[in-house]
């Protein structure tokens, strides 16, 4: 048995070469699937709705959804309520969320005349770690918009900052 003539060879390595490609981007098969990065049920901290700052905590329903209480008090505001928050892109040290506010809003507005409604607030946030240093400590921060305004600034719908540290009790 002879070796392949010289025109026949190329054709034969690159056809090798092609199987050999093929056979690297075949899946492997795993023996167990990795954990979620995290999942904590708990979390207990201070949120902020600028320029004020108060006390939440947070309720992981899901990996995707959970409940947020916020409760701010102070000699210029008096905020409460509810949020929702639905986490659309999950990583390992950060989350980007879509989230929905509603509650009793009391402040005094840039003419020093008091605002008090019920309200919402509709945005976007990001959660994320400061790496090992305590993995139970999430940040996050969000920007929205809220049809009542905000502490300080004119009376009516806006734009609105937030921002909050929480810790995951487990």
């Amino acid at each position: 048995m002879g070796s392949l003539p010289a025109n026949r060879r190329i054709p034969a390595g690159y056809a090798l070469l092609l199987s050999l490609l093929f056979l690297l981007m075949w899946p492997l098969p795993v023996a167990a699937a990795d954990r979620e990065p995290y999942h904590f049920w708990l979390g207990v901290g201070i949120q902020g709705v600028y320029p004020e700052l108060g006390c939440s905590a947070v309720l992981n329903l899901t990996p995707r959804s959970a409940l947020q209480g916020l409760f701010v008090y102070n000699d210029y505001a008096a905020i409460w309520g509810g949020k929702y928050l639905y986490r659309f892109l999950r990583r390992p040290t950060h989350n980007l969320y879509l989230y929905g506010l509603a509650g009793q809003f009391a402040f005094y507005d840039n003419a020093w005349e008091l605002v008090s409604s019920s309200g919402f607030v509709g945005g976007l946030g990001l959660e994320f770690s400061a790496g090992n240093f305590i993995t139970n400590l999430k940040y996050n921060l969000e920007i929205g918009y809220s049809t009542i305004g905000y502490s300080g600034g004119p009376p009516g719908p806006g734009l609105v900052y937030g921002w909050g540290i929480h810790f995951y009790l487990f």
